[in-house]
């Protein structure tokens, strides 16, 4: 049996909903439910209240949402979030804020978050606006063979005239994407700093009973547009993006 005594808190849930996941937890520690009135905090023990962010336990917090979500709603925390003890849970948190979790649970009642990320197959996209614009075309071949020195304007131009093309499209067909998506969910969040190459970075609330026509639209995006883009699709997750649901640590 586990000495650790403070409670690292990964969400809460309806109290009808909570389970216990044996094992599942931060530091291979099981999930029990606190429990205060209709709500339950998803803990598990731990030995400090501070908790080092490594990779095995934040895919471990995840995890554990992820399977609790099976069972009914729930709010994520942030990483990181632990109380001396379950007395404390209950009178630093459930207690002041149940009001406030009642109401976010009843908002977010049969919504999930999928995650989509979408990226630009990078020598496909470069092809393409080569295709596309003449000028760039003329730039590639005029400065292939030649010396940088020689051709350092036109490389200059060049790589100007690349990256508006690239930015362009890649407006563009955010848009697009956002558009075919946005319609089967009921928020969305986009990400505001893209990465290189990436077209779209966003999360989609969707009420469960539409995740199928959602999967369908991603599996068609995803033919459609295989051969220029690819995609990352992650979920059905707890409501991360929506909720902006903190705690201070007890």
């Amino acid at each position: 049996m586990s000495a650790a005594t403070a409670l690292y808190l990964y969400g809460v849930t309806w109290a009808d909903a909570a389970r216990p996941q044996a094992g599942a937890g931060v530091h291979e520690e099981s999930v029990e439910a606190v429990p205060y009135r209709q709500l339950a905090g998803l803990t598990s023990a731990v030995e400090s209240t501070k908790v080092p962010a490594k990779r095995r336990d934040l895919l471990r917090h995840a995890e554990v949402l992820g399977t609790a979500l099976v069972h009914g709603t729930v709010l994520p925390l942030r990483f990181g979030v632990v109380f001396e003890n379950s007395t404390t849970l209950v009178e630093d948190f459930l207690s002041p804020r149940y009001a406030e979790l009642v109401q976010l649970l009843r908002k977010f009642e049969g919504r999930v978050e999928l995650s989509v990320k979408a990226y630009f197959r990078e020598e496909a996209i470069l092809a393409e606006v080569v295709h596309a614009n003449p000028r760039i075309a003329r730039l590639r071949e005029a400065t292939r063979a030649a010396s940088d020195t020689s051709t350092y304007p036109l490389r200059v131009e060049l790589g100007e005239r690349v990256a508006a093309e690239l930015q362009e499209r890649t407006l563009r067909d955010r848009q697009v994407l956002l558009d075919r998506l946005s319609r089967l969910a009921v928020d969305v969040q986009v990400d505001q700093e893209p990465i290189e190459h990436q077209v779209l970075g966003a999360s989609f609330l969707v009420d469960r009973e539409r995740v199928a026509a959602f999967d369908d639209a991603m599996n068609k995006l995803a033919q459609e547009q295989a051969p220029r883009m690819h995609f990352k699709y992650l979920g059905p997750l707890a409501p991360h993006s929506f909720v902006g649901l903190s705690a201070e640590a007890g």
